[in-house]
């Protein structure tokens, strides 16, 4: 997916949430966000990739904060929030592929700037995945399992990927829960499966060895490289990753995001706030956002 206007006061937004939660010194924040939008005026061009730019702000808000991790203490009541929601949910979806995708799909609903009320409505909504190509699926499950990724997203969504984790591992395939190699927006990263207590119910867990919204693939680890190429099912979770790896056709791609912005709604062919469980070579990249 590449950027179009629109994108640009959503970066913005997400630069001033980040700062706040960076620091309270009022010089470090004024650094911090200069430095920020100076990254997003010199990047913001056609065919730069948001997920992208907004990895270089974050790290250079981490820098002029001394804060390595701004998201923590929000990650930490979204995961909260999302057990509960997880909680409420669970016995309402079948232990079937279909019904697990759909339980997965629904902790994607979480969002930085909608309410908590916005974000409750999706989650106990019955859940109708606008663009859903489960037979693709299941015709490479019906072959010899072997190695799938999981690409998770964020910290909380940890409680509605499980299930599905644990289905599509009965099956016989070996999936590794890929998580980031360290602290970026609010994705998981290995702390915050520790801290949540069901850390252990998703191992085996693989990190990317990057710091980055979405996979970014000349920036991870080589020993992670090396898991990547021989995977033959990866299933992508959230914007960030279909952002970084649309663009790629990858056929072992299953992208599984709600789609919360215009663009990428587009790019899927979707109504905006659809939940959608797509394989990559279905999607219409060629479409241009108005506006």
């Amino acid at each position: 997916m590449e950027i179009c206007p629109e994108c640009r006061p959503c970066l913005e937004r997400l630069v001033e949430l980040t700062v706040e939660l960076a620091t309270d010194d009022p010089r470090l924040r004024r650094e911090a966000h200069d430095e920020a939008l100076a990254i997003i005026s010199r990047e913001f061009a056609p065919g730069a990739i948001p997920a992208l730019i907004a990895n270089k702000f974050h790290l250079a808000i981490q820098e002029a904060s001394g804060n390595p991790d701004p998201f923590a203490r929000r990650k930490a009541s979204e995961t909260a929030y999302l057990a509960r929601m997880y909680a409420r949910v669970a016995p309402g979806y079948p232990a079937n592929l279909t019904s697990l995708i759909k339980l997965a799909a629904v902790g994607n609903a979480l969002d930085f700037f909608r309410s908590r009320a916005e974000m409750t409505r999706d989650i106990l909504a019955d859940v109708d995945l606008g663009a859903a190509d489960f037979p693709s699926l299941e015709k490479r499950l019906s072959g010899p399992p072997g190695l799938m990724l999981y690409l998770a997203d964020n910290a909380g969504e940890q409680f509605f990927d499980r299930p599905l984790l644990e289905y599509l591992r009965g099956l016989g395939w070996q999936i590794l829960y890929v998580i980031k190699g360290g602290p970026i927006q609010n994705d998981l990263t290995r702390e915050d499966l520790e801290a949540s207590g069901v850390g252990a119910a998703l191992l085996p867990v693989v990190e990317s060895g990057a710091r980055t919204v979405g996979l970014v693939l000349k920036e991870v680890s080589p020993q992670f490289l090396r898991i990547y190429s021989q995977a033959q099912i990866i299933i992508a979770k959230g914007m960030g990753h279909f952002e970084t790896l649309s663009r790629t056709r990858d056929p072992r791609l299953f992208f599984l995001l709600q789609a919360k912005c215009r663009p990428v709604a587009q790019a899927l062919g979707v109504p905006r706030g659809t939940f959608v469980f797509q394989h990559a070579p279905g999607i219409s990249l060629d479409t241009q956002p108005a506006g």
